[in-house]
């Protein structure tokens, strides 16, 4: 099905700025015009549950999405000198550029730009396999998981994360780390390449 309206009326996102909509209000736009299929799989991305999606363009970002992350574990397993191997996903496919773009990902001076970086290659990916099908659901989808991403950084705050830093160093003094590990894993469990 094409949805040339729906994709012409998607506002533009930019990556590190506050996203123009939310995700609840683009579930509610596209609710009326997606086919069923093509809304359950909104669903599914807006509740993080990417990998339960079965769609061709959703199969096509998860394998370039585990490209990119067998790529962060070879350098992360290069880094401490361990083997990667374990760590790897089968995916179908195989892009040079993502290689390269991670490993200039991980030169950046320090963890956030690293991130960034990272978030921006994923950015770029979508761009790609949306030109597939410029009118079809993808670009719909891509809209989505890009929306998820401009969200996550737009609830990143230097004071906020200043406080977590001072509770992990407060706990870490008492002993007691495995607490706020936790909450930072539940807090990045539903980022991509986290």
């Amino acid at each position: 099905m094409k949805y040339y309206y729906l994709v012409a009326s998607l506002p533009s996102l930019v990556l590190g700025e506050p996203p123009p909509l939310n995700m609840e209000r683009l579930r509610f736009s596209c609710s009326t015009v997606l086919e069923p299929e093509d809304m359950a799989e909104l669903e599914r991305i807006a509740a993080g549950r990417d990998e339960e999606c079965s769609g061709a363009f959703m199969q096509a970002w998860r394998d370039a999405e585990y490209q990119l992350r067998n790529a962060v574990a070879a350098v992360r397993a290069h880094r401490r000198n361990v083997e990667a191997q374990p760590h790897l996903r089968e995916h179908r496919g195989f892009r040079v550029w993502i290689e390269k773009a991670v490993t200039d990902a991980f030169a950046k001076p320090n963890p956030a730009e690293r991130e960034m970086a990272l978030d921006r290659l994923r950015w770029q990916i979508l761009d790609e396999l949306s030109r597939q099908d410029p009118f079809g659901v993808g670009p719909v989808l891509a809209f989505a998981l890009k929306l998820r991403m401009a969200e996550r950084w737009a609830r990143l705050d230097a004071a906020a994360g200043r406080r977590m830093l001072d509770g992990f160093v407060q706990q870490q003094a008492a002993g007691a780390v495995e607490p706020l590990i936790a909450q930072a894993e539940a807090d990045t469990a539903a980022v991509p390449g986290a």
